[in-house]
């Protein structure tokens, strides 16, 4: 991995040019505008918003959906791989473990070939060099000038092979043989199966169910709490005990929130450095991972460093979550599953997942009940909102209930579906919800300071907080928590974090062309969200702290370093990137794939966050 010195030679953005007609606001302009109040002296000129894309400019009529489709799908594959056209060199073969043979392979084996092609080194030092093993990736990683055993000649015309490598610090890799069964069909799932037509048949004999035909459908619901302490044998199967379960303590434990794209496991790690007791992986569809669709599986990787860890999964039906969480159980390393029942994006909800399952609480009831039965090990949490829409909040009638479904904790977020993230997060209903709820109740929405953190668990009662936005524009707030202080960060410890995640990232997707670009990728993803932070050194703390709705107005940092790290253009953020990464492929551009550095579309700022 290359760096460079921040005070050196590293990239910097000009100071922007003040004209002559601009007057800085003032500090109570600033704050009824809904800005941070930067002291006047940091204050300089908005920078011109960048010119809106014509979309006839891209060969496709204004406003067409297709084209935008094949547009994006044509940047993801530029991005994905850098717009490289080395020669793609099997990986396998380099392991001398390729099935499929020189002809059969669609990827080459001719290491010649490949070195003639692939893209000079990029300067500074591999993040496995020091490794135990060494490198995974040999003659195909980026920084192979830098490997004792993989050294080239002077003119690099030969290079002397050294097997690569397994790396061992990541769990929960996806087996080939469950992927064929899954895809064949044959994955017996015949215990979820048997569970979900009891807990069915059980529900509609009380009236709230909409199947018949359960094994215990003319049980009373005494006698079958009964059955269900004394673990008694069903036949199909075995009813485990809440007690022998793994419990959670999530008593004041700092939780990372599940993020798509950006609570990828590199940043899971970073933020595990940073304080973050418990971790959880990117929501996953339950009817992909049944599917064995591999992309997917990846979403559950977990590394050695996460030691409470949790997977995110999203489905609206009893049988098809049931048997992913059975499927999971029993095939990777987890300490809790949670449903998502609370995702607000219009795909999820359209298909009956998600906040979606706030209008309809007895299927809720379902969903939870089967999955509960069905995991023998590891607990069952879920995440939903207070209500579908303003006018019927239901997130009070259902936390009394959680525990007799079988649910070890709840996570509220504050604000409605419908509210996505227009408003503020309502805590007074979260209080509320708390203090008649029958497991521990996670609190989620608008944590950005640690005082936020315990005003909540004092005045609110919650068990904790689930720290998701805050934790991508500061993920140091882990440690401002743990320490009861606000951290003034500098730009240079700042940038050591980026090296951190971008260290991680190379570990995590490779050293070679495509795992760079992939670290890239996912690195320029989180700056989207980095550059709204304000520093502490810059604000005029009288009036009070800075809080997750207030924008920071352009200013200039202390240094060169932070005031780029403060730019809203991706293209100052690619130079950052290449202060880390080295530089990008010849003609590389970067747009993000959320709207989180939108402040105009407050909706967009919500989709990383799944709940």
């Amino acid at each position: 991995m290359t760096t460079s010195t921040p005070t050196d030679d590293a990239p910097t953005t000009s100071t922007p040019t003040t004209p002559s007609s601009w007057t800085p606001p003032t500090a109570r302009e600033l704050f009824d505008a809904g800005s941070v109040v930067v002291r006047r002296e940091f204050l300089s000129a908005p920078p011109p918003r960048a010119p809106a894309r014509d979309d006839a400019e891209e060969g496709r009529p204004r406003g067409t959906f297709g084209g935008f489709t094949k547009r994006y799908k044509r940047e993801n594959r530029d991005r994905r791989d850098g717009g490289a056209r080395e020669v793609r060199l099997c990986h396998d073969f380099l392991r001398g473990a390729c099935a499929f043979g020189e002809e059969k392979c669609k990827f080459s084996h001719d290491v010649d070939a490949y070195v003639k092609s692939k893209a000079p080194d990029l300067p500074g030092t591999c993040t496995f060099v020091n490794r135990e093993g060494g490198c995974p990736y040999g003659v195909k990683c980026r920084y192979l000038g830098s490997h004792d055993g993989n050294a080239k000649e002077a003119e690099g015309e030969t290079v002397a092979l050294e097997p690569p490598k397994t790396v061992v610090a990541e769990m929960n890799f996806f087996d080939r043989d469950v992927m064929k069964r899954l895809r064949k069909k044959t994955y017996d799932f015949s215990r979820a199966n048997t569970i979900v037509r009891d807990v069915l048949g059980q529900k509609t004999e009380d009236g709230g169910g909409d199947d018949a035909g359960g094994d215990d459908a003319g049980e009373s619901a005494a006698k079958r709490a009964k059955k269900d302490d004394e673990c008694t044998d069903t036949g199909a199967f075995t009813k485990t005990r809440p007690c022998e379960k793994k419990q959670i303590d999530f008593k004041d434990k700092l939780y990372l929130a599940p993020l798509t794209t950006v609570g990828n496991l590199p940043f899971r790690r970073l933020c595990k450095t940073l304080g973050a007791d418990v971790t959880c992986g990117e929501m996953a569809l339950a009817t992909n991972l049944l599917q064995g669709q591999q992309g997917e599986w990846a979403l559950l990787r977990r590394h050695t460093s996460e030691d409470i860890f949790g997977v995110q999964i999203c489905g609206g039906y009893p049988d098809s979550v049931t048997r992913c969480c059975q499927l999971l159980e029993e095939n990777i390393d987890v300490d809790f599953i949670d449903i998502n029942m609370g995702c607000p994006i219009d795909m999820i909800c359209q298909k009956g997942y998600g906040s979606m399952m706030l209008e309809k609480p007895k299927k809720m009831a379902h969903v939870i009940r089967a999955a509960s039965a069905v995991l023998n090990k590891c607990s069952l949490t879920f995440k939903t909102r207070i209500a579908y829409n303003e006018k019927a909040r239901v997130a009070h009638t259902i936390s009394p209930k959680v525990a007799e479904w079988g649910a070890a904790a709840m996570t509220l977020h504050g604000r409605t579906r419908a509210q996505r993230y227009r408003s503020l997060a309502d805590w007074e209903y979260i209080k509320l919800t708390k203090e008649v709820s029958s497991v521990p109740l996670i609190g989620n929405g608008d944590v950005y300071n640690q005082k936020d953190y315990y005003t909540h668990l004092e005045e609110h009662a919650v068990d904790t907080c689930m720290l998701a936005r805050g934790a991508l524009i500061k993920p140091w707030l882990f440690t401002e928590i743990k320490e009861r202080r606000d951290w003034d960060i500098s730009s240079s410890e700042r940038f050591d974090i980026f090296k951190s995640f971008a260290s991680y990232g190379l570990e995590h997707w490779g050293s070679d062309t495509l795992g760079v670009e992939q670290t890239r990728k996912f690195l320029l993803e989180w700056m989207s969200f980095t550059y709204r932070y304000t520093p502490i050194g810059l604000v005029d703390r009288a009036f009070g702290d800075v809080s997750m709705t207030q924008r920071p107005p352009a200013f200039v940092g202390r240094d060169d370093l932070e005031t780029l790290m403060a730019s809203p253009n991706a293209e100052d953020w690619v130079k950052i990137s290449t202060m880390l990464l080295g530089p990008p492929p010849e003609g590389f551009k970067f747009q993000p794939k959320h709207k989180s550095n939108a402040y105009e579309t407050g909706v967009a700022q919500g989709d990383m966050d799944q709940g």
